[in-house]
């Protein structure tokens, strides 16, 4: 097959309940168009011909619009058992001689034709094929027929993501530089937020522009009470030693000794953040308290909290695959790698520089959350180096009123 060309099929799938949204996701409106015409449209620019929409709950009311697109329905009886379910259904109405096809959740509305022909550009007939935002997986997958048997063989334990983990080396990830490719709409206000990104022209927060002038007091919290062994420490809530409660007071002392332009604190709310800012901000004066979820440590899934030692004896291959690419790995569903980290954290960070307007920001956080804040604020991302903060020690940002220091 030449490079860019093949006979490619997309499956689009429709068929959910849209209950965390509230309102039926397909017909949900984007500028002029729904999503699910924003899809179809997409795909037929590309050239795709065989077009699935997928269908379940509310299957009626998409009907008027299949029919005006003439693509196919592929109706899944048994949608309430989860989107692979709809996977199996939309790759068997599509033809085996296929070289692949997209795999297309309809809430992810904002996927652009260059995307797709990037994806088609980098296809491999052996390898799954992604879409990255600033190293982020988004959407759509791009599947080789190779794969489609095997699809649709597969009992439905742990989703499509069981095939992709465990061929994840065979994932071709293709930087995209464009974020809507992981905006996807399933709550109201992640909707909210992707009408707002479609109205701004499709543009990301310009974190040099939001951070101008501004100087950030970067606080990684203090010691944790410790453990008989270590542990992979993520979001599992653990309090601060005594050793950890002496470091937060040290570091509000050499806070207190700047002037501050602000009132505020913000911090993780996972305990050891918060225990820290607590102490950092009685010693520094600063009064108002803001919990930030978006700053709490990376997630770990299973893994969070259990002892090292335990999960090189049950999951040898997964552990040696984390070692070798320690960036992008992780496990299952819940679970987060450092570029989804980086994704939550600078978009929280964003927010806040977009509402609060003193020169100054104080943060309390973990060491993954202050390397992304540090390394982005320094033109760079969380996969660059940085000298790592030790327990109550303080990182100062001065950004220059031009950007980000680089």
């Amino acid at each position: 097959m030449i490079k860019g060309q093949g006979r490619f099929g997309i499956c689009i799938l429709a068929a959910g309940f849209s209950s965390r949204m509230g309102k039926f996701k397909p017909l949900l409106p984007i500028g002029d168009k729904t999503v699910v015409e924003r899809a179809i449209e997409v795909s037929k620019a590309i050239g795709i011909k065989e077009i699935v929409i997928v269908t379940g709950y509310n299957r009626e009311s998409i009907h008027p619009v299949l029919y005006r697109q003439k693509v196919i329905e592929a109706f899944n009886s048994e949608f309430e058992k989860g989107m692979f379910t709809s996977i199996q259904a939309g790759v068997t109405a599509l033809s085996s001689d296929l070289d692949g096809f997209f795999i297309l959740p309809v809430d992810c509305p904002l996927v652009t034709e260059q995307v797709m022909r990037l994806l088609i550009d980098g296809f491999e007939p052996e390898r799954f094929t992604v879409p990255c935002y600033r190293g982020k997986k988004g959407h759509p997958l791009l599947v080789p027929s190779t794969y489609r048997e095997e699809i649709l063989a597969h009992d439905g334990a742990g989703g499509l993501k069981a095939i992709t983990d465990r061929d994840f080396e065979k994932m071709k990830r293709v930087e995209t530089g464009f974020e809507g490719v992981v905006m996807d709409m399933d709550t109201p206000e992640a909707y909210e937020e992707i009408k707002a990104y479609w109205d701004h022209g499709c543009q990301s927060e310009d974190l040099d522009e939001l951070a101008a002038g501004r100087r950030l007091f970067l606080i990684r919290h203090g010691q944790i009470q410790q453990h008989k062994e270590k542990i992979f420490l993520g979001q599992t809530d653990v309090s601060l030693s005594e050793k950890g409660k002496a470091q937060a007071l040290a570091a509000g002392r050499v806070l207190a000794g700047y002037t501050l332009e602000t009132d505020r604190i913000y911090t993780s709310d996972l305990s050891r953040a918060e225990e820290t800012a607590k102490i950092v901000s009685r010693q520094a004066g600063l009064k108002r308290f803001v919990f930030v979820p978006g700053f709490r440590e990376m997630s770990l899934g299973s893994w969070d909290g259990k002892f090292i030692s335990q999960i090189k004896r049950d999951f040898p291959k997964e552990y040696e695959m984390r070692g070798q690419n320690l960036m992008a790995w992780k496990l299952g569903h819940g679970s987060e790698n450092f570029f989804d980290l980086q994704y939550r954290v600078i978009k929280a960070l964003a927010q806040i520089l977009k509402n609060d307007t003193c020169r100054d920001l104080v943060i309390v956080a973990h060491s993954g959350v202050l390397r992304a804040i540090s390394n982005n604020l320094k033109g760079g991302d969380i996969s660059d180096p940085w000298v790592k903060l030790g327990n109550g020690e303080i990182e100062i940002l001065k950004i220059p009123v031009a950007g980000t220091m680089r």
